[in-house]
């Protein structure tokens, strides 16, 4: 059966949310740019990255990273957003409830959008004050906090998704 195609308006909920997500990856970015000449040569790299040595230190450059692949995925994840009929759900489609659908499921992909910018910028912030700020200790609560805030919104988007008849 051939999903019906139709195009989801964006309410200014979701416009906000993007916004907001284009203005967290880009935070990330000035953070590091504004930081990075009181940086020494070696920062804590929190991914596994070949470069990395045995003690946890990478290269200052290695910071980086961590905003060109958030951008890149939220570019890809908002481009995949505009086709919510190649998306797969928890339920069989039909003209009556795929605009639901649809919806609800953009909206979890921005959350998530959101959520990538987020670990993005916790993640950076986690790393410069790291070393420049060693008395705040953040990395106890954030790390921890993370996995859970991916899971969540895919978790209200079942319990969403499963109220639609």
């Amino acid at each position: 059966m051939q999903r019906p195609k139709i195009k989801v308006p964006k309410t200014s909920f979701d416009i906000t949310i993007e916004i907001t997500t284009c203005c967290l990856l880009a935070f990330s970015a000035i953070i590091i740019a504004y930081h990075y000449v009181q940086l020494p040569n070696k920062v804590p790299i929190y991914f596994n990255w070949p470069s990395k040595d045995a003690n946890g230190m990478g290269a200052k450059n290695l910071l980086w990273v961590s905003p060109i692949i958030s951008s890149i995925i939220c570019l890809a994840v908002f481009k995949l957003n505009q086709y919510p009929w190649i998306f797969n759900y928890p339920t069989t489609l039909t003209q009556d409830n795929a605009k639901q659908h649809y919806k609800l499921s953009t909206r979890l992909l921005r959350w998530i959008n959101l959520i990538v910018a987020i670990s993005c910028l916790a993640l950076t912030f986690a790393t410069i004050a790291t070393v420049l700020y060693p008395s705040l200790s953040i990395n106890n609560f954030l790390f921890p906090a993370l996995p859970v805030l991916f899971f969540l919104p895919l978790l209200l988007y079942l319990i969403q998704a499963s109220k639609i008849k």
